[in-house]
């Protein structure tokens, strides 16, 4: 011990204190010697519990986005905010019921897979009968799960569940053997991204990446009016958001997908547009290439990794925008350059490369011929090449967030 140890232990440090202050430290001692020399690091080649971990962790997993699916598409997380809201509330399965008009007995077996897998807390208390089992939405949970307005909102992307693991029942086995996949107009998984996509154009492109374009130039234009095109514009979330903010615009979508075009179609309608334009991309004289030099703006958002060819589509770009004053903003998910730098870097690379090969991937191989970029291959250097390659010279990462990366070119 220092010196000042050993005064402490003249003031009166007792024998006691100094066993328990020798047994802590040769605690330590022995726990240190345990993880530097003793621990082993995992062992998948004889370590069968791995591998248990690793199915039975997937099943858990699927069966937890299941439940989440069903309580999100039946507004069940809705309700339970409603029905949560003050301090202290909770709600019981018989609430539950009637404020929904759903089963009982569904919603009690449903209720407890949420308790158990920590969605809903289950409060102490006695009893097992449904007046008894008190169940709560946790406020923050509830902001997550329920509330569209929140800037915390995140639950879009579970309705796309069902349809990829459907997709790896039916279409995988084919698309292994072919190396053809097929594009994507399940009503689900286009619905997930049309919600995902509206909370990011609101929370992030709009206040964080738009005014960051050339200092604030895209901004002064749209107000001041200016034509914009869309290339891929989905059931049109952008293109709505845009119009409705910059009034001045002339906004213009193109789209291959029919579904999507009917959906845009309504959405624009509701929103009671007048500066809003729809083309179908299959029609001819309807692609964005024909219309040389007459956009001041285009956009490109969450496209490029999922087109069977990709650079058939930033040409069209450069051919459509004004030479002198166009500016090109696109968005893809953010990825390194690599396979072995995605898997080490990202936060869930497995999720994203499950993604791509039920998704992203099997649309870009739709064709013979596809790119097929997939989930994490639209990279910078990728994004470079490309804009290089098919007639710009600039490539800037412009903003990074909500998992998309924003270039301007």
């Amino acid at each position: 011990f220092p010196s000042s140890s050993l005064n402490m232990a003249s003031a009166g440090f007792n024998k006691l204190s100094i066993l328990v202050l020798g047994s802590a430290l040769g605690g330590a001692t022995v726990l240190w010697c345990w993880q530097k020399f003793i621990k082993r690091k995992p062992d998948p080649e004889n370590d069968y519990q791995i591998g248990h971990k690793l199915v039975w962790s997937s099943i858990s997993g699927s069966m937890n986005a299941a439940m989440i699916y069903a309580g999100d598409r039946l507004k069940l997380y809705e309700t339970l905010r409603e029905l949560c809201k003050e301090p202290k509330s909770f709600t019981t399965a018989i609430e539950l019921a009637k404020a929904t008009g759903y089963n009982q007995r569904w919603l009690r077996e449903w209720l407890a897979q949420q308790a158990a897998m920590n969605v809903l807390t289950l409060l102490p208390g006695k009893g097992d009968d449904d007046s008894s089992l008190h169940y709560r939405l946790p406020k923050a949970t509830a902001e997550v799960l329920a509330n569209p307005d929140s800037h915390e909102y995140d639950v879009s992307m579970i309705q796309t569940i069902p349809a990829l693991v459907n997709r790896a029942k039916t279409m995988l086995p084919e698309a292994f053997r072919t190396g053809i996949g097929l594009p994507y107009d399940e009503p689900d998984v286009a619905e997930a991204i049309d919600r995902h996509h509206a909370i990011a154009v609101r929370d992030f492109f709009i206040p964080k990446v738009l005014p960051k374009a050339q200092d604030g130039k895209a901004i002064y234009m749209l107000e001041k009016g200016c034509n914009v095109a869309d290339l891929g514009c989905g059931a049109g979330i952008l293109l709505v958001s845009l119009a409705k903010k910059f009034p001045k615009s002339q906004f213009h979508g193109f789209e291959i997908s029919k579904a999507a075009l009917e959906k845009a179609s309504f959405n624009v309608a509701s929103a009671r547009l007048k500066n809003v334009f729809l083309h179908d991309a299959n029609e001819a004289g309807e692609q964005l290439g024909d219309r040389n030099e007459m956009f001041d703006i285009a956009l490109i958002y969450d496209v490029l990794h999922d087109s069977t060819h990709p650079a058939d589509l930033v040409r069209q770009v450069r051919k459509s925008l004004k030479k002198t004053v166009g500016i090109f903003l696109l968005a893809d998910i953010p990825s390194a350059p690599s396979v072995r730098e995605n898997i080490t870097s990202l936060e869930s690379p497995g999720t994203y490369y499950g993604f791509s090969t039920c998704l992203c991937m099997s649309c870009a191989l739709s064709t013979e011929d596809g790119a097929g970029l997939g989930t994490l291959g639209f990279s910078v250097p990728v994004a470079e090449k490309m804009l290089a390659e098919n007639g710009f010279s600039h490539c800037q990462v412009l903003a990074e967030g909500m998992n998309t990366r924003w270039f301007l070119a």
